[in-house]
Parts: C-alpha cells; sequence; structure tokens
C-alpha cells in the first residue's frame, strides 16, 4: 500500500501557519494604519487651519499706562489731554522703563503636515510633548487677550462683546482669566473716551484690509490704560465659537438660574424669546451661545459669569473626547472660528497643558464694584467709570494669584 511522506502535509501546516500569522499581523497592525490615517487625516487639516489662523502680533507703540502720564500732564497744565488723546503715548526706550513690554515675534513659520503628525503624536502619548517654557523661552508667563466679537454679514458695527485677559502661569501650570465689562469707558490712543468694546471697531474702520486692525487697537486699549502687557491674542468669531461646540458634541452646564429674555438679538437685527431652564442642561452651539451672550434678564456681570461658565464646560468636553473621527471636524471648525498669534509649537504646548490642567487650575474673575460704578457718558450712552489705576492694580492680582476673594471684585 502507498504511504504519502508527511512532507506534503508539513508544507500544508506551514501555510497554515504563515496565513494565521499574516491574518494576526493585520488584526494588530489595522487599527495601527487607521490611526496613522487618522493622524495623517488630521495634520492635513491642521496644516489647512495654520496658514488662515495664525498671524503675527507687532509689538505695539504705546507705553504701558500712558494714560495715568496723559492726565498728570493735564492736572498740571502740560501739553495733552486725556480726552482729546492729543498726549505723546509713545513708548520710551526700555532704559526709560522700570518693566519694559517682551517684545513680540514678528513672524510666524507655517509647520508642514509631517512635524504636525510628529506634533500630534508626541503630545498624545506624552513622550515628545513641548512644554511652556520651551515654547515660550526666557518667560515665566504669557498673557493673552482673549476677545469674541461678532461679525454678521448684514452690517453693523464689530464691537468686542467678549474681553478676557488670561494668564498661562508656566510655574504653577495655572490660568488665570480677569473679564473686563464691554461698557467700561476708557480712552482709546490717540482717539478720546469710548466704550472699551468700541476699541475694536474703531480700527477695523481706520485699516479695514490688515486683519489684526481691531486686535491691535484693542490691544494697544488695554496696555495704554491698565499697564497690563499683552503677548498674544485669541480672536473668536461668535458663528464659529457656535461650530466648535456643536462639533464636540455640545457642552453641559448646571444653569444656576432659569433665564428669560423677551428680546434675544437675532442674526437678521431682529429679537426673539429665549427660554433656559435652571440646572442640568445639555446645550448645542446656538444655545451655549445665547446663553453665553444674554443680558436683558440681569446685567452685563452676570453675563460674564454665564461666559466663564461655557469656556469651563467647554474645556471640561475637551478634555473627555474620546472620538478620534471627530478630531479633524473640530479642527475645521475651530480654523473658521479663530485667528491667533500662537503658532503651532505654541499650540502644542497649550494643548499638553489642557490635557493634564484641573479644573480647580483655573481662576476666572470678573471686574466689577466697587472698581466700577455705573456712570453717564457725554453723549447719554450708559457706561461703567473706573480709576484706570486701580483697574490695572487689580487685574494684575489676578493675574499674578495675589487676589483673594475678600479683597472684592
Amino acid at each position: 500500500m502507498y504511504q504519502p511522506t508527511s512532507a506534503p502535509r508539513k508544507n500544508r501546516w506551514s501555510r497554515r501557519k504563515k496565513t494565521a500569522l499574516v491574518i494576526v499581523l493585520l488584526m494588530i497592525l489595522a487599527p495601527i494604519a487607521a490611526a496613522g490615517y487618522y493622524v495623517w487625516d488630521v495634520a492635513r487639516t491642521i496644516e489647512d487651519v495654520q496658514s488662515d489662523s495664525v498671524v503675527a502680533f507687532p509689538t505695539s507703540d504705546y507705553r504701558l499706562g500712558g494714560v495715568t502720564e496723559s492726565q498728570t500732564s493735564t492736572a498740571s497744565g502740560e501739553t495733552g489731554s486725556s480726552q482729546s488723546g492729543t498726549s505723546d503715548p509713545t513708548q520710551s526706550s526700555s532704559e526709560d522703563s522700570e518693566d519694559p513690554k517682551p517684545t513680540a515675534q514678528p513672524t510666524r513659520d507655517n509647520p508642514g503636515s509631517l512635524d504636525i503628525a510628529r506634533g500630534i503624536l508626541g503630545t498624545g502619548t506624552g513622550t515628545n510633548k513641548v512644554e511652556l517654557n520651551e515654547a515660550w523661552p526666557g518667560r515665566d508667563y504669557i498673557n493673552i487677550l482673549v476677545l469674541g466679537i461678532d461679525t454678521r454679514e448684514t452690517g453693523g458695527d464689530q464691537n468686542a462683546d467678549v474681553i478676557m485677559i488670561a494668564r498661562l502661569d508656566f510655574t504653577t501650570n495655572e490660568v488665570r482669566i480677569v473679564s473686563l465689562p464691554r461698557d467700561l469707558q476708557v480712552e482709546v490712543p490717540d482717539h478720546g473716551l469710548h466704550k472699551i468694546n468700541g476699541a475694536y471697531n474703531i480700527g477695523v474702520t481706520e485699516d479695514p484690509d490688515n486683519e489684526v486692525a481691531g486686535v491691535l487697537m484693542m490691544r494697544d486699549t488695554i496696555e495704554y490704560n491698565f499697564g497690563i502687557p499683552i503677548d498674544e491674542f485669541v480672536l473668536v468669531d461668535f458663528d464659529g465659537f457656535q461650530q466648535v461646540i456643536d462639533a464636540v458634541g455640545g457642552i453641559t452646564i448646571d444653569v444656576p438660574e432659569k433665564i428669560v429674555d423677551d428680546a434675544y438679538p437675532t442674526e437678521d437685527f431682529g429679537t426673539r424669546e429665549l427660554i433656559i431652564e435652571a440646572g442640568e442642561q445639555e446645550m448645542n452651539g446656538e444655545t451655549a451661545l445665547a446663553y453665553a451672550r444674554t443680558r436683558h434678564q440681569d446685567s452685563d456681570d452676570k453675563r460674564r459669569e454665564r461666559q466663564m461658565l461655557v469656556l469651563r464646560a467647554l474645556l471640561d468636553k475637551a478634555q473627555t473626547l474620546n472620538s478620534v473621527t471627530r478630531v479633524s471636524q473640530i479642527i475645521s471648525a475651530t480654523g473658521d472660528a479663530i485667528l491667533t498669534s500662537i503658532d503651532w509649537k505654541e499650540q502644542l504646548a497649550l494643548a499638553s497643558l489642557g490635557l493634564r490642567l484641573d479644573q480647580d487650575k483655573i481662576v476666572m474673575k470678573n471686574l466689577t464694584d466697587p472698581l466700577v460704578t455705573p456712570g453717564t457718558a457725554e453723549d447719554g450712552a450708559w457706561i461703567y467709570v473706573g480709576d484706570p489705576v486701580e483697574i490695572g492694580k487689580f487685574i494684575d492680582d489676578v493675574l499674578s494669584g495675589n487676589h483673594s476673594p475678600s479683597d472684592g471684585a
């Protein structure tokens, strides 16, 4: 009887082992390949956004806290007036200043997709993350001007309705934020007294072809009045902000009291009724934006408190996102919503901080009574008024971590 050799059986078994090995390898590599595809897709999306959303932020020519010198000159009978803005506000050389302003970098480099992919993987895994002091060498902290604007296509002034100064403390990894009332009367350098939110529109009107003209005028106004140096900026468009919240899947806010606004403004400059119940509420972008903007029921102070709640909720949602497929949508929405001076390397450092930032490391304060009190402008408009020196001290104390609840505001 014919006895077959064992060689064919061994060959068949060898082929099966190889096939099984290939299947196992594919099972292992498929998720990695998919993740690689998503990383590359995200990298390409970020590359497109970077070229449109990151711009240079030139240093101001105005002296920090120069408004007080203008007032002093007026009181002593010298040339210059805080009312007319005709004093010489230009900044002197650093030798004449006890606290010279840091010099901003004049240019920004846009990264390529490969650099972005490396940065994403390094930050996500923590193996090659960018630290804050690497992104801003020689600095212990930076101050970021955060502005929220409404750019409805049908017209109207472009005022900054959200005005915040945020400090990132590199030593403590804390974020401290001060929100300024938009109706605060200040001196816009070379333009006299105006509501602070109008400084943005002045800049845009004077230099409409410059995409950061409004930001620069806001920066100059804050530095000139309060002596707080601004290193970077983030400009957020309200419509884009709504898209960002939708892209992350909405946010959850524990609303402290019911909101009823019978005249909430609409896109066509009309009004509608807005009702948001008290308690834990799931909000999409439209509702969250309305919650952050309404103030007819109470006051601008309460409105700014609601803005803080929205920011905290958005940060909390961003830290818990686990959907890789949603990332490109979020980045695209953010690119449409934001203009900033913070470049790619600095963004990686901020992302690294954000991933590990505890909520108790975030301090948020509003500038309120008694530092600002209600008043009336010469044209009859309702305003807040206050001493710029005292306001500047309050802002500096909060940003430095020296402010306590017992200090007021």
